[in-house]
């Protein structure tokens, strides 16, 4: 079972990096992109987001399985929404 606190720990972590990567999309969005090592740096922290979700998936109880789901399909989303320009 995953410790409480490192779950907690953990999910604010991938929620800091999913902030960080909303606003690389929303800058690279606008019509003078911004910096696209930035754009790649935040889609591979948050590729290594999916891959921290996955292990500690595989840990956690129901409960925590759940919350962990729903996070990594967000992430998933964002990857997704960066993939596309979105």
């Amino acid at each position: 079972m995953v410790n409480s606190d490192d779950l907690q720990s953990t999910v604010e972590e991938i929620q800091e990096t999913m902030t960080a990567a909303e606003e690389q999309l929303l800058e690279a969005q606008r019509q003078q992109p911004g910096d696209p090592e930035a754009f790649t740096k935040a889609q591979q922290q948050l590729e290594a987001a999916n891959l921290e979700l996955e292990k500690m998936i595989h840990s956690a109880d129901r409960e925590q399985r759940d919350q962990l789901q729903r996070l990594q399909q967000r992430v998933q989303q964002l990857q997704n929404r960066m993939i596309l320009g979105m």
